[in-house]
């Protein structure tokens, strides 16, 4: 059973639609990957944590479900990481979070 994703984590999603986010593509790899580590957090929870902390959180959450793809995926490790320090700011406009 596929859970419908919160409203939060839908506009997490929205930030990795295009070709590009902050100058960097965007591939088929790094759109699963996040998506992956968005539905594997609590997100305000994870929010709340400092900027390592956050980092650390979405890429265990990535590597419950694909060990080792961040070591072969550079790409997907870079947007983790800016989704880690951008989240705060991603959240706070999204209503009922």
């Amino acid at each position: 059973m596929t859970s419908t994703p919160s409203p939060a984590a839908e506009a997490l999603l929205r930030e990795f639609e295009g070709a590009w986010r902050d100058d960097t593509p965007v591939f088929a790899c790094c759109r699963r990957s996040v998506a992956v580590a968005v539905a594997g957090v609590d997100l305000p929870a994870t929010a709340r944590l400092a900027a390592p902390g956050r980092v650390r959180a979405l890429r265990a959450a990535l590597d419950r479900d694909s060990p080792g793809h961040l070591d072969a995926h550079r790409c997907c490790a870079g947007h983790l990481a800016d989704l880690a320090f951008d989240l705060p700011g991603l959240l706070a406009p999204v209503p009922g979070q």
